[in-house]
């Protein structure tokens, strides 16, 4: 080993030893299995790219890729569209009215995607609600379940939370005070928005926009349930060839493509551009609760129904007397919520998402908090590798990752067991908890530490009594994003768990698409209110917290 190696891990011991953790971690549990799925692409017994040779000649798997990509352009179109006029009135709102606009956000992304998922196929089915209002109004009707355009329209509501805080948050940093000087400088408004509030607020439109657009790329539970065989997306297709063809090679063939997908547009806007959806002060309170134009709060209006309504529609097909989905429910009766409670598989996956819950928040939590310190001590370019080694999940496309770890997991017996699964939602949990405990941690005054550290305190001593208490919303914030994306995850828990162990989205995901029981409502029912309270006790919290 050379001085100048040496030297640099001398320097930089403390910061090498919190990293340790993470780094071994997302190495042995993501970027492993991952290089192995796309060495599997190049094993088959086609030779070495027989396997791309077969998907590009196979024009069916040529039409889903096609389709795949223009269903996530127009879903990031779309939520750009919608969430641009929504996160320019919250940034010029302030006190209940921001914080109603901001709950409502917050509501619709920790609700389960599964409540909105089967929300979706009540609203979209024929004689549907919408298909019934259609038809109210003395049209033939209209049954978007199983059509590509249903299939869009119920993504754009469950990613749009994914778009409007970047652009939150991007706006929040803008000074007010250019715009003033734009318009006293005669320029108009248009002119104004066009030349001075976009340009500013691009990274915001840019990190949403890559968000959106490699999520949707990988999305797979509202393809599946929403949309039908006919116009499958990529995620159902890599799905289809592990479940049903059993063809290994292909799938990670095709999971390649999905990749080098969505790298084509994150790489070259990372380069430019913060894609982390890291949080932004105001840059002046300036501007902040001036009148607004009647119609951006009409729009703000229609975009809450969007992000609600569908959610809320769970909520009367939990008490029908028979065994239907049909709105509105026929009778009243609670004995979906008492099957939910008795039924073995039910309750036993709750317990299960619970306790695989838990353990992932813990988990994330502590290696977060690691990184965040190692981040806080680090040069900019250390910050910046180390942002985009705890982030990389974030920018994977699920149904990727769930691949991956399928195969290891084989490997290693750790499929259908609690491990396997606290592993797994770790993977996906990490990067989202990691953000406003980093966050947090950078925004400490470091002062503090070097005052504890002048009276004689010892590093666990300063930790334990000036630095974790200081931290302790970022940490909160951080557990609370931990424990919602494990308890929702789908994807992953689809690949490795089992009839033996199942979680509760998996569960729900099951009676969707195999049966007629509106115990799923009633699950639903009881995840939007235990939803809605988590949201409004951490919303207290932190208010309190910054009094």
């Amino acid at each position: 080993m050379s001085s100048g190696s040496r030297n640099f891990i001398a320097r930089n011991k403390s910061i090498l030893l919190l990293m340790a953790p993470i780094v071994v971690f997302l190495a042995a549990f993501f970027a492993w299995p991952v290089v192995l799925v796309l060495l599997n692409s190049f094993g088959g017994k086609n030779g070495v790219f027989g396997e791309y040779v077969e998907f590009f000649t196979n024009s069916t798997y040529v039409r889903i890729v096609v389709r795949t990509i223009v269903v996530a352009v127009s879903v990031t179109l779309l939520c750009l569209l919608i969430g641009y006029p929504y996160a320019y009135l919250m940034v010029r709102t302030r006190g209940t009215t921001l914080a109603v606009l901001t709950g409502v956000v917050l509501l619709s992304f920790f609700t389960s995607v599964m409540v909105r998922s089967f929300a979706w196929i009540v609203l979209l089915q024929r004689n549907g609600i919408i298909d019934r209002a259609v038809q109210w109004v003395g049209l033939d009707g209209l049954v978007l379940r199983g059509t590509t355009t249903g299939v869009t329209i119920a993504m754009v509501q469950v990613m749009l939370p994914f778009m409007i805080f970047p652009l939150y948050s991007a706006m929040a940093g803008i000074d007010t005070r250019l715009e003033r000087a734009s318009i006293s400088l005669g320029a108009s408004g248009w002119t104004t928005f066009r030349q001075v509030w976009l340009p500013l607020s691009m990274p915001g439109v840019i990190g949403g926009s890559v968000i959106v657009f490699v999520t949707s790329l990988g999305f797979y539970v509202i393809p599946g349930l929403v949309g039908s065989p006919s116009n499958q997306l990529l995620s159902h297709l890599i799905y289809s060839l592990i479940n049903t063809v059993l063809n290994i090679p292909l799938a990670s063939a095709a999971s390649l493509i999905m990749l080098l997908l969505a790298l084509l547009v994150v790489v070259p806007t990372m380069i430019r551009f913060d894609v982390a959806g890291g949080t932004s002060r105001f840059a002046t309170d300036e501007g902040r609760g001036d009148r607004q134009s009647v119609w951006l709060w009409i729009w703000a209006a229609l975009v809450i129904v969007l992000l609600l309504v569908p959610g809320l529609i769970v909520i009367p097909l939990s008490f029908p007397a028979n065994r239907s989905f049909a709105f509105p429910p026929e009778g009243f009766s609670l004995q979906w919520y008492a099957r939910f409670f008795q039924d073995r598989q039910w309750w036993g996956s709750f317990v299960t998402s619970v306790q695989v819950a838990v353990l992932v928040t813990i988990t994330s939590t502590v290696l977060s908090v690691f990184a965040g310190l190692a981040l806080r001590r680090s040069s900019a370019r250390v910050r910046t590798i180390i942002r985009a080694l705890v982030l990389t999940p974030r920018i994977v496309p699920g149904v990727i990752i769930a691949m991956a770890l399928y195969g290891l997991f084989l490997q290693w017996q750790l499929n259908i067991t609690v491990t396997g699964l606290v592993i797994a939602h770790t993977v996906m949990a990490l990067p989202f908890a990691f953000i406003p405990i980093a966050a947090t941690l950078e925004q400490f005054d470091a002062r503090f530490e070097q005052a504890s550290a002048s009276l004689g305190a010892s590093r666990l001593t300063t930790f334990r009594q000036i630095i974790l208490p200081l931290i302790s919303t970022g940490m909160m914030t951080g557990a609370l994003f931990a424990f919602v994306i494990s308890f929702d995850e789908v994807v992953v828990s689809l690949f490795v768990s089992g009839v033996g162990l199942r979680t509760l989205p998996v569960q729900m995901y099951r009676s969707v698409a195999n049966d007629i029981d509106p115990t799923i409502a009633a699950a639903s029912t009881m995840l939007l209110v235990l939803t809605a309270l988590t949201v409004v006790a951490s919303t207290i919290y932190t208010h309190r917290r910054g009094r």
